[in-house]
């Protein structure tokens, strides 16, 4: 049997599935050869309930992968977590750090995750796989570790801090990618790219020798971004070549009509419950 990578969206904002839950939240479920990978838990136990109304081989995770420390990524963990005592935790340290929203005249909100989830994480100490580097999980799976910040203009981007009194920035060091290779190019998966698309993909093309970007899937953190940061960050997936986009979650209504605009059928949006396969590396 070919080798393959079979990418699920567990939970978002928008299903066409009316039995599927959604939310500001975001997770994968990633089938790569004889690995079952969870990418993300989102704000609830939203993506732990599509998993099982989806069918998905779910109880098979061995591995959790946490894009970076907002609750709307690790807010759904604790079902994974007391559902599958033997998988195996991958996030910065950073992650487990109280982070806030700090907006002028209105109250701070914590984006922190859940103290529940930091106690389950806490308890299985052993467990918990500090990704201060890259590290791979596997032949063709890897995780970027922090994300050097070459792209200036890719300054972390948002009203994020790690005090409720908005004095000292977020700089989001925990933020982090995964790649798998496929036949065709190099598959990526974000969280929320806080540390910049240009910045994330030129990183992982340093970190595997390989230009061919086959896809990029996950939110790019438009929502908010102007047009000329939409168009600039259109400009840095033309110049590494990317084939084909795939946004979600936090790229915004704006940013995701530009990416349709710009790719056509291969600059579609991805909704709860839908899945991309490919033929992953042997």
């Amino acid at each position: 049997m070919p080798a393959h990578l079979r990418i699920t969206l567990l939970v978002d904002h928008q299903s066409t599935h009316s039995d599927l839950e959604t939310e500001h939240g975001l997770s994968f479920l990633l089938e790569v050869n004889n690995q079952v990978l969870l990418f993300d838990a989102g704000a609830s136990e939203a993506a732990f309930h599509n998993a099982e109304r989806l069918g998905t081989p779910w109880r098979r995770i061995s591995r959790i992968i946490l894009s970076h420390g907002h609750r709307d990524h690790t807010g759904g963990l604790g079902a994974f977590l007391r559902a599958l005592p033997e998988a195996h935790v991958y996030l910065h340290p950073r992650a487990m750090t109280p982070k806030f929203s700090v907006q002028p005249g209105k109250p701070p909100r914590t984006l922190s995750m859940p103290q529940e989830i930091h106690a389950l994480l806490q308890a299985r100490m052993d467990q918990l796989h500090w990704s201060t580097a890259p590290m791979r999980l596997g032949k063709g799976i890897g995780l970027t570790g922090p994300i050097p910040r070459r792209h200036p203009e890719e300054a972390v981007s948002g009203p994020f801090f790690l005090d409720s009194e908005g004095h000292t920035p977020d700089p989001l060091e925990d933020d982090q990618a995964l790649w798998v290779a496929t036949n065709q190019g190099l598959v990526v998966i974000l969280g929320c790219a806080h540390s910049g698309l240009a910045n994330t993909l030129s990183h992982i093309q340093s970190l595997t020798k390989t230009k061919s970007i086959l896809v990029v899937v996950g939110g790019f953190h438009l929502s908010s971004a102007s047009d000329a940061r939409i168009q600039a960050t259109l400009a840095a997936l033309r110049k590494t070549d990317v084939q084909r986009v795939v946004p979600v979650h936090c790229t915004g209504h704006a940013g995701t009509s530009a990416f349709q605009e710009a790719y056509g059928d291969l600059g579609q949006a991805l909704q709860v419950g839908e899945w991309l396969e490919f033929n992953a590396v042997h």
